[in-house]
């Protein structure tokens, strides 16, 4: 026999004022009961004519225990975390070699425990968050060491790892448009540094998105909107209460005289690019953080304004102490500025100089010793 509509309705008044504790159910409640949810009424009554939950309590417990399911804890997310951190923050200090090989190792852990079983829904969520984080630090890594597609794949992988995780973008969005401007796409490098830049919150990382997008603008050309992205580093750097200067997403204020120097060398501009050199320099010496990879690019990038200006002894001045550099630490952003500098000394204005032959043998010599990949080990 099939029940009505009015009965189920009646049913469902009459089980809801009994949860309630509104009534008591009474003839014909369990004969109905039982047919609306496909029960024997023999089940319905337990001994002394009780409801059975025992069904509905062992269900529930299981459902719990799925719940609580997982194959990570909390405590392993949080020294993963840790270890990530302090890669971080040692990205500075240490050869990009070594340091993309530990980038990756804890990246393949992480992935391994994303698809490897259950995570609670928070928990998932942390290991994309940390995964992203991680793989937009192995892009910066092979762009240092001159693998710009590979470190492209990892630039949108940390992105897709972000949006999973539900948290800012703002790092992947970074090595993305370092990524994109060393392929020659300044225009996608720098939107998506502006995208960064929008969705960043006040760290040092905001004040390195903006100085990113100077740094594209000014390749395209676009120098008053290269110009308004520094206004808006500096004023993005006002509102930092401190940063490292020791992390990749670090921008402190020697950090962002080198953005500027860069962005005056488009313009043709050897006297701002001069300048922007001595602000680095006056920013080291009152005690900000000194990183040699970043006071190289100062070197070299000053030594190429003064070529600008035919200062060949000015110069040699400024690029003769970079030129020492060890070779793991000759990265890509520091070897392409001698390139660059070295396409200026071929001019006809300086053949026959014996100095711009010296100079320029230092150069291949420079470059010739670059750094390069680590093979990454397998883990036993």
């Amino acid at each position: 026999m099939e029940i009505t509509l009015p009965e189920f309705e009646s049913v469902v008044r009459r089980i809801k004022d009994h949860e309630a504790g509104k009534s008591r159910p009474k003839d014909p409640y369990p004969l109905l009961y039982c047919r609306v949810f496909g029960m024997d009424e023999a089940d319905f009554f337990g001994r002394g004519g009780g409801v059975v939950t025992a069904s509905i309590s062992d269900d529930l417990l299981d459902h719990t225990f799925w719940i609580e399911q997982t194959n990570v804890g909390d405590t392993t997310i949080a020294m993963i975390e840790e270890c990530r951190y302090s890669l971080v923050e040692r990205h500075t200090q240490t050869p990009p070699a070594p340091m993309l090989a530990g980038v990756l190792r804890l990246h393949r852990r992480v992935v391994g425990l994303l698809r490897g079983g259950k995570q609670r829904l928070h928990q998932t969520r942390e290991l994309f968050r940390i995964d992203a984080e991680l793989l937009a630090h192995a892009c910066i890594l092979l762009g240092d060491l001159y693998d710009d597609e590979s470190a492209i794949v990892y630039a949108r992988a940390a992105l897709l790892s972000a949006q999973e995780a539900g948290v800012s973008e703002a790092a992947a969005l970074s090595a993305q448009a370092k990524t994109e401007r060393w392929r020659g796409r300044y225009a996608i490098s720098a939107d998506a540094a502006r995208r960064g830049y929008e969705c960043s919150p006040a760290t040092p990382l905001r004040v390195l998105l903006a100085s990113q997008e100077a740094n594209a603008a000014s390749l395209l050309g676009d120098f008053p909107r290269a110009r308004e992205a520094l206004a808006r580093a500096s004023e993005a750097a006002d509102s930092v209460a401190g940063d490292s200067g020791l992390t990749p997403w670090s921008c402190p204020p020697s950090r962002q005289a080198l953005y500027a120097l860069s962005v005056a060398l488009q313009a043709k501009d050897h006297a701002a690019a001069l300048r922007a050199a001595a602000a680095a320099d006056a920013a080291w010496a009152a005690g900000a953080p000194w990183v040699a990879g970043t006071w190289a690019q100062v070197r070299f990038g000053a030594g190429i304004a003064c070529v600008m200006m035919d200062d060949l002894d000015g110069a040699l001045e400024q690029v003769t102490p970079a030129l020492s550099l060890p070779p793991e630490h000759r990265l890509s952003t520091i070897t392409n500025y001698l390139v660059r500098m070295d396409a200026q000394l071929a001019a006809p204005r300086f053949r026959g100089s014996d100095m711009v032959t010296t100079l320029r043998e230092q150069i291949k010599i420079f470059n010739s010793a670059r750094a390069l990949p680590a093979l990454v080990e397998e883990d036993a």
